[in-house]
């Protein structure tokens, strides 16, 4: 049974009030993030207001938000994108207006925070404008790339605090991705072009071309289990598309592979590709729509039907594939964002023994939440798929936890080693003291 009649069937209804997170207050809405992030147990929405606010909440603790719930507030500016860490569940960073990015571990439990967090764990500085978009690293742990109005993207060693790489876009960018093994990254910029390469070595480019030709924004993404490199544009006449490369010839022509106008709509198209069921959703940014798509290899994306709802949604983001409901045959789960709630998506397989009986050929084996390599791996030159886990509830035990470990910044060290000289310039005094007396 090919994947397309697996999913034919696949649906999403919008659930009931007392599922949805209600009453949000001031969603802060402008750039070219998403607005919202979430790990397998919490998520978090950028709010408008002094210090960039950040409302987290926990994924089973649905109902209205609290007036008064506290925030992750560490910024002197905007926040203006956010992502947890892939391996952390409550490590948290935030790039803002004021030029960083912070690094924050929050609650696990947000509704039994008694103050705001005021204070990062750690705060990245180096770009010189506005850090509008970031990305942690798919397999390799406090592995992090920002990119800035600066038109630099840099290469963070988060746990260091310390900038490993920086590359040159020439102009702003529009979108930031990384292919599944963390090996490269593509972005898009204001100037039309794709650019893809390997951060660790920023000044060997592995291809450059232009990738779309209307002035509005384009979000690329991969889909390397098909060799298909993806993106989401607009055309001269501004309506929307959606081209797609083959990755084996990025350098030959790079001409893509398929060129297709979806509609006349003017919202941004926000997507994200499942590499395990090969299905590729599009949300509308502005609209209430979420298209969902089947892959073949080479061959592209076949329409399998749409979520429509007359609320448009601001920005939303996929919850991480090991926290859904296998029960309900959930295959994903997109978090609405509206001007006042987020609402809980669940793309569904109608099956009814799925309560029962594990449906194996609707879950693949996903991410386990569990790095591949440690961050000096990666940076030596490493690439490495991710570890996996079966999704069935019978068969996955608890994954062994990974825990966030700050190192000494450069600047700690010298300051260290600052204060030792001193020390020992002190003890050699006490002792040049103690010869002259005697």
């Amino acid at each position: 049974m090919s994947n397309r009649n697996i999913f034919k069937h696949l649906f999403a209804d919008t659930p009931k009030p007392q599922f949805q997170f209600l009453d949000l207050k001031n969603p802060y809405t402008s750039g070219e993030s998403c607005y919202v992030a979430a790990s397998a147990t919490l998520f978090g929405v950028t709010l408008a207001g002094g210090g960039g606010p950040v409302c987290i909440q926990r994924h089973d603790s649905p109902g209205r938000i609290k007036s008064d719930a506290k925030v992750v507030n560490t910024h002197k500016g905007k926040v203006l994108d956010l992502g947890f860490n892939p391996f952390i569940d409550n490590i948290l960073a935030t790039a803002s207006e004021d030029c960083t990015v912070a690094v924050t571990e929050v609650d696990e439990h947000p509704e039994e925070m008694k103050e705001n967090i005021n204070k990062a764990d750690l705060v990245l500085g180096g770009h010189s404008k506005k850090v509008h978009l970031l990305s942690w690293h798919p397999t390799a742990l406090n592995v992090l790339a920002s990119t800035s109005w600066d038109k630099t993207i840099k290469l963070w060693d988060v746990a260091a605090a310390n900038c490993v790489k920086t590359f040159e876009t020439g102009a702003n960018t529009f979108s930031l991705a990384w292919k599944s093994d963390g090996s490269q990254l593509a972005t898009t910029t204001k100037d039309k072009m794709m650019k893809i390469f390997d951060p660790r070595t920023p000044e060997k480019v592995v291809a450059e071309f232009e990738c779309c030709e209307g002035s509005k924004s384009s979000k690329v993404f991969w889909a390397d289990s098909l060799d298909i490199l993806g993106l989401t544009c607009f055309n001269k006449m501004a309506k929307r598309k959606m081209r797609l490369w083959d990755l084996r010839y990025l350098e030959e022509g790079r001409k893509p592979i398929h060129d297709d106008q979806i509609d006349q709509m003017s919202s941004i198209l926000m997507p994200f590709f499942d590499e395990d069921t090969s299905l590729l959703y599009l949300a509308g940014k502005g609209d209430g729509s979420v298209s969902f798509y089947n892959g073949t290899k080479n061959k592209g994306f076949k329409s399998i039907s749409s979520y429509r709802n007359s609320a448009p949604q601001k920005g939303g983001c996929f919850v991480p594939k090991r926290a859904l409901d296998t029960t309900k045959c959930e295959v994903a789960r997109f978090l609405k964002l509206t001007k006042d709630s987020i609402i809980p998506l669940s793309f569904c397989v109608p099956r009814k023994t799925g309560a029962q009986i594990f449906q194996e050929d609707l879950y693949p084996d996903c991410f386990s939440g569990k790095p591949s390599m440690d961050t000096e791996e990666y940076l030596s030159g490493k690439n490495a798929e991710k570890v996996t886990m079966c999704m069935d509830p019978a068969k996955r035990g608890d994954v062994e936890k990974v825990t966030f470990e700050k190192k000494q910044t450069y600047a700690e060290l010298v300051a260290e080693n600052e204060s030792l000289k001193e020390q020992i310039g002190a003890l050699q005094a006490e002792l040049d003291s103690l010869k002259n007396t005697e």
